[in-house]
């Protein structure tokens, strides 16, 4: 048992090879297809920060369009691109550059029927503590790479960017409002914001503390290099909207609004960049959260442009 552990940990930390080589002088584009209502589909190889790891993705976008708002959006805990590429669909025709990639461990980056084996359970709450923070810390260091793999787009605006994603994915963008200060709109549904009460299920206090000693320095060290409570202070500005059940049985909503009270000080300059909503539903992603999130990406990325300045006056030239 214990041989075979290592060897599934070992495969973890390395990452599923894919069929296509990775990536060499930039993000490679393997297919395209035109769809209806003038959208263009591409699966895009993209370099990620581990050679032996690139991350595949859906990009969906308005055919012939130009420096586009470009918007990143992440699934959730043993989904994959595909699952979201309906989201995708939805926004790009709002004039938004869409891309879905694959997390780290997920959809063409899993290792094959690790998440089917019937006894994974048996490995430990550890192990699917580790395997979850994992996916969110090794994908956050992808993302630079994803974004600077598209420079050189012509409908890509890359100074207008936003991410958004739905319980995991929700993390992910979590951690990467308070890491990547690129970011004109960040919006997490069902998403965790204190991520140790997140992964032992106890509010802070002594019963936490016991949960969180009993896991290895390993472990600890992962959470506490990602977790989003600990940096509430590098969030602002960036504009943020959290979208949460009130039933939720995985994320405590009470951990989202302590989180809320807590980050809230820093937007006092601007606080109309942040925003807590709740419904009285569980685990879920609702239509009032979706548009919710699509509102949010329009109104932080699509702006109107500023005018432009005047001109300087001048004075009338003399009569002859």
């Amino acid at each position: 048992m214990r041989s075979m552990l290592v060897c599934v940990v070992a495969a973890l930390a390395a990452g599923a090879a894919l069929g296509a080589p990775p990536p060499q002088d930039g993000p490679q584009v393997l297919e395209r297809t035109e769809l209806a209502g003038g959208l263009v589909r591409e699966k895009i190889l993209f370099a990620g920060w581990d050679p032996s790891d690139p991350v595949p993705a859906i990009a969906v976008y308005p055919k012939d369009a130009a420096r586009l708002p470009l918007v990143f959006l992440f699934h959730w805990f043993r989904g994959s691109k595909e699952v979201l590429e309906p989201w995708a669909r939805d926004l790009a025709p709002k004039g938004f550059f869409v891309v879905v990639p694959d997390l780290h461990l997920h959809g063409e980056r899993s290792v094959k029927g690790f998440f089917a084996r019937p006894d994974l359970p048996d490995l430990g709450e550890e192990f699917a503590v580790f395997v979850h923070q994992s996916s969110i810390a090794h994908s956050a260091r992808d993302f630079p790479y994803l974004l600077d793999g598209l420079r050189g787009r012509g409908e890509v605006d890359l100074a207008r960017v936003g991410v958004g994603g739905f319980s995991m994915g929700a993390g992910l963008g979590m951690v990467l409002a308070w890491q990547e200060k690129r970011l004109g709109a960040v919006v997490s549904l069902a998403g965790a914001c204190d991520y140790w009460w997140d992964v032992t299920k106890v509010p802070p206090g002594p019963k936490q503390d016991e949960k969180r000693a009993g896991y290895s320095e390993r472990v600890r060290r992962l959470v506490a290099s990602i977790d989003p409570w600990t940096r509430t202070d590098r969030f602002a500005p960036t504009p943020l909207l959290m979208a949460n059940g009130r039933k939720d049985g995985y994320i405590d909503i009470e951990s989202v609004r302590r989180f809320a009270e807590k980050v809230k000080p820093h937007y006092a300059a601007a606080p109309d960049r942040f925003r807590s909503l709740e419904e009285d539903v569980g685990h879920e992603c609702t239509d009032t959260m979706r548009r919710a999130a699509d509102e949010w990406f329009v109104r932080f990325l699509k702006a109107p442009p500023a005018p432009p300045a005047a001109a300087p006056a001048t004075s009338a030239a003399p009569a002859p």
